[in-house]
């Protein structure tokens, strides 16, 4: 037989000696995991030489460009084992893979087996009982005799093995020549596996390896059919079968191996030994079976809408192979296991797509709660169709359901005549979806009276026997306090504050809670429920890891609503955030949801349109307020001046130095170095006396200097002007222009350092003629409104388009009367038109996941290059240059 594998040194009398050693149960002398680790040696063929002498073998591999040897004595009692590693573990899973290569050398050189089988011989069942063939059974069928020599041949010269007496493996007679070996194939839950049993003439069974092999009266062993038995277990290793010493028996594990053994291996074995199939085992020759899955739902009620008690999802999985249903118990083994292709005994090899069973794995899990309980909530059939991996029945009362919740709002409740024709659609279906058990997100555009559309559902659809939870910022409590005042006068209402324990007032109080208060306050959540939970400003709890968001999701409560203009600020998980607070589960778990959008991004947000579009209504100024005057938003190109050039330049130039010119690696790895290069450029944009080594005029800032320019004609005109910045530092320079440039000028501020937030806000509202109101973005993200106001200066771009268009909302509202003119003050050829850049391209995200699209906003996506990002360009460098 011609050899490909390591080189083969050896004589005949060091062939003849280890033959004889290998009729000895060695793997014995070796631990478990040495045993593992010698077999991948082998199996990897790592072995690059063996040398065979009579008493010892050395073992040659190459591993990492440096050689290592093994070397196996033997003794008396056994194997020894030395070796140039100081590794035992090592030394001695070499030993073991020497051991292998010797068996297959004995395989490939002696041919002890019997002539080839006649096809004819017939395949004995009847032996079969329970999967099992019974020692010493007797046989209906004939075998050929086995042939009786011992001489072998090697690839020298022929060699005659002297003839020895059989080894005892018991009391019993040595049989008459060589026996033939019988392999019995028994299909299990762990894989295909055979047994070994000596077939002799008189067609009697014996086992061949095993416990059972070696007992009391038990027929010696000769050495021709040793040599079948070291023959059989090379055929077996190569075939990727294991030899379980405990039973006696290979097993094949690899299921995805069987079929191809059975259909390309087993035939020439069958030319070798007697081969016995289970019918079982003659199954898997079918090939693999794909299980489909369906889910038939239904619901349980369990209480009254008005308790807060919802009805609850019945799921029934149904899994299929063919048209074959599997039982509980075939079903139970499948979802056992963690990768397929599976044996299901009854059935063979089937197959369930790892994706669809760790989908199965999660519902059957019930992880999912609805309202701190245990059970599935009915809104869950909207994520199960969302899901094109199951087939979904629904029972007529949920298909019903299911129906009239999509339809939308049937019958109008009696509501006040004051509200406009789109908030009256949008309390009707905030009482459709209450009325339905389930929850929403009103993402309505700044400025269109979410809070009056809430405050009439809390009048109109009044839960007298719990009370109601509002969380919104601070600075807005005022403002639902007085909403509430306005228009429903009748209604209770308190404010949280440190000692109250939402039992203090009576039922159907409704509590306005800032979210810190509500956090402090979160050891009294799980003692009490309410009727209606409502979250103002609701991108407060995108971070799912914050403390208050965590805080909002130990909220009970039998309805539960969001209000957000902005939903989606930063990342999709955002809205996954809000959503696991309102309807949880629905969107999956965290993980689960953000690695469907990395694998997915398309196909996912399909899927996310479709989940969401009964739980979230959106309208726009656009779409519903057409009485409202028209927005005209400017872009004013601000020149730099000299004393900023050159700073730019400078900060530019030693942070790439600082830095290196990767964003990614620049993000990833020095992200606090980054984040204030970014920070120092863009103060440096707005005037360079922000920056702290640095005392500059006014006039050194070509932004103020612009602002001041255009707002010599607006004030003399009597406008009302809104300034607003991200930089606290450039409000209070912009006042100090101010108050040089216009000493008679009213000025106002607003920051969030204002404690009395509605002093300014009313102040600036009610004067007479020209006004400046000053603003931080950060407190200008909730509750105010500056209708009055007709202009609207946007000192300095920030990143998120959303916070922008909540700034400029607070004028452009509901009661403007006149047209609206905002103004993007951007420095050309610097960071601010890169911002700029990326913002149109957030802007479009949140349009796409609103509308049914999306994407994720990475800034390494969009600069790959920092020196793109932040170097002066275009004619700010050439005036710099030529300067």
């Amino acid at each position: 037989m011609q050899n490909h594998g390591p080189k083969r040194v050896y004589t005949p009398h060091s062939l003849e000696f280890w033959f004889s050693r290998l009729e000895h149960n060695w793997e014995t002398y070796f631990t478990a995991q040495q045993l593992e680790q010698g077999h991948a040696i082998y199996r990897d063929g790592q072995v690059r030489e063996l040398e065979l002498t009579t008493g010892d073998a050395i073992v040659h591999r190459r591993i990492e460009k440096r050689d290592e040897y093994a070397v196996i004595e033997w003794a008396d009692k056994g194997f020894s084992v030395r070796s140039s590693t100081t590794d035992t573990d090592a030394a001695h899973a070499l030993a073991v893979a020497g051991l292998h290569e010797i068996e297959e050398l004995v395989a490939d050189e002696v041919s002890p087996l019997p002539d080839p089988l006649p096809e004819a011989a017939p395949i004995v069942t009847a032996a079969l009982s329970n999967g099992k063939i019974e020692p010493s059974t007797q046989l209906i069928g004939e075998r050929p005799k086995p042939t009786s020599g011992t001489t072998y041949s090697v690839p020298v010269k022929p060699v005659a093995i002297a003839a020895r007496p059989p080894v005892a493996s018991g009391a019993g007679p040595a049989p008459q020549g060589p026996r033939s070996l019988l392999l019995a194939f028994i299909t299990i839950e762990e894989g295909l596996k055979f047994q070994a049993y000596w077939l002799a003439a008189d067609k009697t069974l014996v086992p061949a390896l095993g416990p059972a092999a070696h007992g009391n009266g038990v027929p010696a062993v000769s050495s021709g059919e040793r040599a079948k038995l070291i023959g059989l277990a090379s055929y077996a290793r190569k075939a990727h079968f294991v030899y379980k010493q405990e039973s006696g028996r290979y097993l094949m594990s690899s299921v995805a191996e069987i079929p191809n053994f059975l259909r390309t291996t087993l035939p020439a074995w069958r030319r070798l030994f007697g081969v016995e199939l289970d019918a079982a085992s003659a199954l898997l020759l079918q090939g693999t079976q794909e299980i489909t899955i369906e889910a038939a739902a239904s619901t349980n009620k369990r209480g009254s809408r008005s308790a807060g008690l919802e009805a609850t999802l019945d799921l029934r999985w149904i899994f299929k192979a063919g048209e074959r249903l599997l039982t509980d118990a075939e079903v139970a083994l499948l979802l056992s296991k963690n990768t397929t292709p599976v044996i299901l005994p009854s059935i063979g090899i089937v197959s369930l797509p790892v994706d669809r069973l760790a989908a199965v794995k999660a519902w059957q899990r019930g992880t999912v709660e609805t309202n701190g309980g245990g059970a599935l909530a009915p809104y869950m059939v909207f994520s199960l169709f969302s899901d094109a991996r199951f087939k979904v029945t629904l029972s007529p009362e949920l298909a019903a359901w299911r129906e009239t919740v999509l339809a939308g709002p049937k019958h109008a409740p009696e509501l006040p005549e004051r509200l406009r024709p789109y908030q009256r659609r949008g309390v009707e279906w905030l009482h459709h979806l209450c009325e339905n058990s389930c929850h929403g997100l009103l993402a309505d555009e700044m400025g269109l009276g979410k809070t009056l559309q809430v405050i009439t559902l809390l009048a109109t659809r009044c839960i007298n026997d719990l009370p109601t939870l509002i969380v919104c910022p601070a600075s807005v409590v005022p403002v639902w306090q007085e909403e509430i005042q306005r228009f429903h006068p009748e209604l209770i209402v308190d404010v949280l504050k440190t000692g109250h324990d939402f039992s203090s007032r009576p039922a159907p109080c409704i509590w306005l809670s800032s979210y810190t208060q509500l956090r402090k306050h979160r050891a009294h959540l799980e003692k009490h429920r309410f009727g209606y939970a409502v979250l103002d400003e609701g991108q407060f709890i995108k971070n799912p890891d914050a403390k208050v968001t965590q805080t909002c999701f130990d909220i009970r409560a039998a309805h539960r609503i969001v209000l957000s203009g902005t939903p989606l600020e930063n990342r999709q998980l955002d809205l996954w955030s809000i959503f696991r607070y309102l309807l949880p589960g629905l969107l999956g778990s965290r993980v689960a949801f953000e690695a469907a959008i990395i694998a997915d991004r398309a196909g996912t947000l399909s899927r996310l349109r479709a989940q969401l579009s009964p739980f979230m209504l959106r309208r726009t100024k656009n779409e519903v307020a057409t009485e409202l005057p028209p927005k005209m938003e400017m872009e004013l190109i601000c020149p730099l001046t000299d004393v900023q050039r050159s700073e730019y330049a400078r900060i530019c130039n030693e942070g790439l130095s600082r830095l290196g010119d990767d964003v990614s690696t620049a993000m990833r790895e020095k992200s606090f170095g980054f984040l204030a290069l970014l920070t120092r450029l863009r103060q440096v944009c707005c005037d360079p006396d922000m920056l702290p080594w640095r005392k500059s005029s006014l006039a050194d800032s070509g932004k103020i200097t612009l602002l001041l320019e255009k707002l010599t004609e607006i004030v003399a005109s009597g406008h009302k002007v809104v300034i607003f910045s991200q930089f606290v530092m450039l409000l209070d320079r912009v006042k100090e222009a101010l108050t040089q440039q216009f000493p008679e000028l009213p000025r106002y501020e607003l920051t969030g350092m204002t404690l009395d937030r509605l002093k300014p806000v009313q102040s600036f509202q009610a004067a007479e003629g020209a006004a400046v109101m000053l603003v931080s973005l950060k407190a200008a993200g909730t509750g105010i409104t500056l209708h009055a106001a007709d202009y609207v200066f946007l000192l300095d771009p920030w990143w998120n388009p959303a916070v922008e268009a909540q700034a400029v909302d607070r004028v452009h509202r509901l009661g403007q009367k006149s047209t609206v003119f905002v103004y993007r003050m951007v420095t050309a050829g610097t960071i601010e038109e890169r911002i700029e850049a990326l913002k149109a391209s957030k802007k479009n995200l949140f349009n796409q996941v609103m509308d049914g699209h999306g994407g994720d906003f990475d800034l390494s996506q969009h600069f790959v290059s920092l020196r793109e990002l932040v170097q002066l360009t275009g004619a700010q460098e050439e005036s710099e240059t030529t300067g």
